[in-house]
């Protein structure tokens, strides 16, 4: 199976800003956001136009199996434990490619080539992302993980990984 990331462009706004309404949908069931009398979720359109053109401190990559899109990953900066360090802050999948191995992969290529520090953060009421991170990490030749205890964002499972 092909799988590529690709950096997000201007171009790329419309299918990314359709995927982030996925991405909603998918986290209403943990933050119980309703959508609009237009039918879409209240996402910052501002926001993501301005991570497709490079005016935010986050990068945006979209996740292409056999040049199909499948989902999207972003990248931002963190401090957490009084240090600063990359937080893989939002990974999606659309529901047709999970249990392939296309997050991990996802995961793989943007965790273990740079920074040996990460921030992993999961609501805490989203249970399969909460199981997906740990056979994940047990899975990663990395170091370390701590859990952040207690958490300095309520309502989520913390992470700080250490590469090796």
């Amino acid at each position: 199976m092909n799988i590529a990331l690709r950096k997000l462009t201007k171009k790329d706004l419309p299918a990314f800003s359709m995927l982030w309404q996925f991405y909603q949908y998918h986290q209403s069931t943990f933050d119980n956001e309703d959508i609009d009398s237009s039918g879409r979720f209240d996402i910052d359109e501002e926001y993501l136009r301005d991570v497709a053109v490079g005016d935010e401190d986050c990068d945006a990559y979209l996740i292409v199996v056999e040049n199909n899109l499948a989902g999207f990953v972003t990248v931002e900066p963190t401090e957490i434990l009084e240090r600063e360090m990359p937080e893989l802050s939002d990974i999606f999948i659309l529901p047709k490619y999970r249990s392939k191995g296309i997050a991990e992969h996802a995961v793989r290529q943007l965790m273990l080539n740079g920074s040996s520090n990460w921030h992993v953060a999961v609501y805490e009421k989203d249970r399969e992302a909460l199981k997906f991170w740990d056979r994940l990490f047990a899975k990663l030749p990395i170091e370390n993980v701590l859990k952040v205890e207690p958490p300095e964002t309520e309502g989520f499972h913390e992470f700080v990984i250490t590469n090796k």
